[in-house]
């Protein structure tokens, strides 16, 4: 099964090759737990989030189509999934932050990531929850763009994809969100 393409894998797992699920969750594990992570703001919850993720993927994996992109599908079901999560807790947070965030911030701290040479793990902890409190004051539209954006490193394109929505709509809400952490920024920075 090395060096098969996804569509091979699948055509493989629904076939009954159960095995070959495996290589689909080694792929993509990493990514759908990032993923889960941004939105649950936990390690031990987006590792659970994970595994039903692929739970329902693997029950669902019939109605994928394969002219779409899979990993677009698979992004969908997790997001949909931490977002049903979220929207159980109630839970929103809303805390004073005092640093200003930059894209390359943004790329570099997380809990799957390694810290930088000499970066204390502390600062990039504190880095890490003062980014998470700025994007949870954006409107859940702008959230997903910025999420799948800057940390998933996702092209526009498959953003609008995974999203569901133009590539205008794209630009728009990731323009508005950008504008919008500025303007948090500068409140909190006052």
């Amino acid at each position: 099964m090395a060096g098969m393409d996804e569509r091979e894998i699948i055509r493989e797992i629904l076939n009954g090759n159960l095995d070959a699920y495996e290589k689909i969750v080694n792929r993509y594990s990493t990514q759908i737990t990032n993923l889960c992570y941004r939105y649950l703001f936990s390690v031990e919850e987006a590792r659970d989030a994970t595994q039903d993720v692929f739970i329902k993927a693997y029950h669902g994996l019939k109605n994928w189509e394969p002219k779409a992109q899979f990993n677009t599908w698979l992004y969908r079901i997790a997001i949909n999934h931490c977002l049903n999560l979220v929207r159980r807790r109630n839970i929103i947070k809303f805390q004073s932050l005092d640093n200003q965030v930059n894209n390359k911030v943004l790329l570099k701290t997380g809990p799957f990531t390694e810290s930088a040479p000499g970066e204390d793990k502390l600062v990039v902890e504190q880095n890490e929850k003062r980014i998470k409190n700025y994007i949870n004051r954006l409107p859940e539209n702008q959230r997903h763009v910025i999420i799948l954006y800057f940390y998933q490193q996702m092209s526009y394109k498959e953003i609008a994809d995974v999203l569901k929505i133009s590539l205008s709509s794209v630009e728009s809400r990731l323009f508005r969100a950008k504008k919008k952490l500025a303007k948090i920024i500068s409140k909190v920075n006052k």
